[in-house]
């Protein structure tokens, strides 16, 4: 099976998490629609295409930057000072599994590109350091005896039921639909585990041919 494999950069990043008024909080990586809506925007999609993702990476380091916002209320506007989570020196490992043909078209609008591109706010900036298409397979681990040891952290859909992993849990948005005007979100419940302190030692998992491992958002068999 082949997939679309991306590694990023961005210099500064804010994934800013749903009801967080008081202070802008960010997600420690991109949530799944941030990245859903990435791509579609590279594809020019006016609708939903079936796709699957992985996120995995790393930031340097956090800090905190006080910002003015303003809030309109009819004809009014008021303003108040918010604490703004940012990201620094962030690096992505994204895996896209979809028709190869959605895949291919994804590599060619992005060489074809005459504007940048931006991952989360429209300001922070990506810089795409490798896209390339990449041979997986699934391996299991229950037979094979083995263990992989998280090279980044990474979102992991609870539905894989690895025993070993820990972290933070988190209900990521990945797509919407909408009734009677209102947007009704899939949610994903995720771990997030960060690197080297993780191991996945039993189960099926994804592994490329470079060794990385998968963990995508929805099962393979659920997009072919």
């Amino acid at each position: 099976m082949k997939a679309l494999k991306l590694k990023l950069f961005q210099e500064t990043a804010c994934y800013k998490k749903p009801f967080a008024f008081k202070v802008a909080e960010t997600y420690p990586l991109p949530p799944y629609s941030t990245v859903k809506g990435f791509l579609h925007y590279i594809l020019k999609a006016r609708d939903y295409i079936d796709m699957t993702v992985s996120v995995q990476g790393d930031y340097e380091d956090k800090y905190v930057n006080l910002q003015t916002f303003y809030f309109y209320k009819g004809k009014e506007i008021t303003k108040m000072p918010l604490n703004v989570h940012y990201l620094h020196n962030v690096e992505l490992l994204i895996h896209v599994f979809s028709r190869e043909e959605v895949l291919n078209s994804i590599i060619e609008n992005i060489r074809n590109s005459e504007e940048f591109f931006s991952l989360g706010r429209r300001e922070d900036l990506v810089r795409l350091d490798d896209v390339k298409m990449i041979d997986f397979e699934q391996v299991d681990l229950d037979e094979e005896n083995d263990m992989f040891v998280l090279k980044y952290s990474a979102y992991i859909p609870k539905f894989y039921n690895y025993e070993a992993i820990t972290g933070i849990n988190y209900d990521l948005n990945f797509k919407y639909n909408v009734k009677n005007g209102v947007r009704e979100w899939e949610k994903i419940k995720v771990i997030y585990a960060e690197k080297e302190r993780n191991a996945v030692s039993n189960g099926k998992i994804y592994v490329d041919q470079e060794n990385d491992i998968i963990f995508f958002n929805r099962r393979v068999e659920e997009v072919l």
